[in-house]
Order: C-alpha cells, then sequence, then structure tokens
C-alpha cells in the first residue's frame, strides 16, 4: 500500500530500503535499529500533509484494496491523495481462502469499514487481482448476481 503514496514522498526508495532488503530471498530477516529508523520514518511520511487530506465528499473519490496471505487493506484516496488507512489481519479461516476470495473479501470490508464515506456516492475501486478485474469489467457477466455474491450490492460502485 505504501507503493502508492510512495510518488509524493520525497526520497521514498531510500526511506523503505532497510525494509526492503528484509524481503529478498535467501536473507535472514533480523530487525535492527536501521529497520525500526526506516519504519518510523515511513510512518511519519505517510501522516504528512502532502500525503494526507481531509474527506471531500464533493471530490471524486478512489478505494484501493489489496490482500495478502495474512491481511486485508485499503486506501480511502480523493485527488491522489490519502483520506484514510485501513488494515486488519485474517483469521485463521480467512487465511485458507484463495488470492481470489481474499481480494473480494477485502473489498467487502473495505467498502463495509469506509461505509460513512462511501455509502450513496458513485467510487472507484481499485484492485491489483486480474480475476476480480475480468468480473467487474465483463459486460457479459451478470453483475446482480456477482455483486450479490461479494455481498456490496448496495454499494454504488
Amino acid at each position: 500500500m505504501t507503493n502508492y503514496v510512495g510518488r509524493f514522498i520525497p526520497e521514498y526508495s531510500t526511506i523503505t530500503e532497510p525494509l526492503r532488503r528484509l524481503t529478498k530471498q535467501g536473507v535472514t530477516w533480523t530487525w535492527t535499529s536501521e529497520q525500526q529508523q526506516s519504519f518510523d520514518a515511513l510512518k511519519q511520511e505517510l501522516m504528512n500533509n502532502r500525503i494526507m487530506a481531509y474527506f471531500d465528499p464533493r471530490k471524486a473519490t478512489v478505494l484501493i484494496v489489496d490482500a495478502s496471505p495474512v491481511g486485508v487493506g485499503a486506501l480511502l484516496t480523493q485527488d491522489g491523495k490519502v483520506n484514510a488507512y485501513a488494515s486488519r489481519a485474517l483469521s485463521d479461516v480467512e487465511k485458507r481462502y484463495s488470492q481470489t476470495e481474499r481480494e473480494g473479501l477485502a473489498i467487502v470490508w473495505a467498502i463495509e469499514h469506509f461505509h460513512l464515506y462511501l455509502y450513496g456516492h458513485k467510487f472507484t475501486l481499485v484492485t491489483d487481482h486480474q480475476p476480480l478485474e475480468y468480473i467487474f469489467n465483463n459486460q457479459n457477466l451478470n453483475h446482480q448476481r456477482e455483486f450479490k455474491r461479494l455481498e456490496i450490492e448496495t454499494a454504488n460502485l
């Protein structure tokens, strides 16, 4: 999720380098003061007013969702600035979902989480999961049935 707003953070790649180093294959995962400083600096940047903004119901809204094997996350954005971040861990049962089911769960959860901002307003939903993009963008599918299956029939997508 930080990659989305990374373009607004000066020296983003430098700040995140100690954290990215831990994700390389074959590297022993050790959290040092260097990673902690990087993490703290990234948190400060993510709260900066260059990136964060107050929600304005008159502006176009974008909801960006993602899922991993251990959690789901979402960004509520307007004009490329983040209005809110949200994430939660998956339950043991949810961790056994397929990736498509986890991505669908991320959408449903994010819409429910940001219900007060989204209900009754059009918004753009962004996901990086190709099968879900196919479901939402395919004109030949019965969208009503697909939305109902994802429990988001009340959302105004």
